[in-house]
């Protein structure tokens, strides 16, 4: 068996992708991350679970960026991203858009990620690496779990 070429390996991920559509829409919001390395990589992450977009509230830094670019591997221009400053005000839109909203948060009070009912669309909050998802975001009740 000769080895697949790059182009025949993506036409295989797209026609998989048209054949076994996801069944969620994903969203994920960064409040104030700091890294932007740790942007890059969720940029790859966003990719791989095919998510539809980020998005950055607060001092999360944004694209182009040199260390974003680099950790990304590209895939920063393979995701779509929007800038909404103020996390209360993503937050709104995203409901607005129908998401619902759910912070990953590693405290008490918080539910198993595998026995959470999930919805058609979903947004996680991911808070800032040194403090978390803020408690102002986590008071507007919005459910929260953490990953088994």
């Amino acid at each position: 068996m000769l080895p697949l070429r790059k182009v025949e390996i993506r036409r295989l991920f797209e026609q998989a992708a048209k054949d076994f559509p996801p069944q969620a829409e994903v969203a994920f919001l960064l409040q104030s991350l700091e890294d932007p390395r740790n942007v890059g990589s969720l940029f790859r992450v966003a990719d791989a679970v095919g998510a539809c977009e980020l998005v950055f509230t607060g001092k999360t830094p944004i694209p182009p960026h040199d260390e974003i670019d680099r950790t990304s591997r590209g895939h920063d221009r393979r995701v779509p991203w929007r800038r909404i400053a103020d996390t209360h005000e993503a937050v709104a839109a995203l409901k607005e858009e129908g998401y619902q909203v759910v912070a990953l948060e590693t405290a008490r009070g918080t539910r198993p990620f595998l026995d959470f009912a999930w919805g058609d669309k979903v947004c996680l909050v991911l808070g800032n690496e040194s403090n978390g998802v803020y408690a102002a975001t986590l008071g507007h009740g919005h459910p929260r779990v953490i990953e088994a």
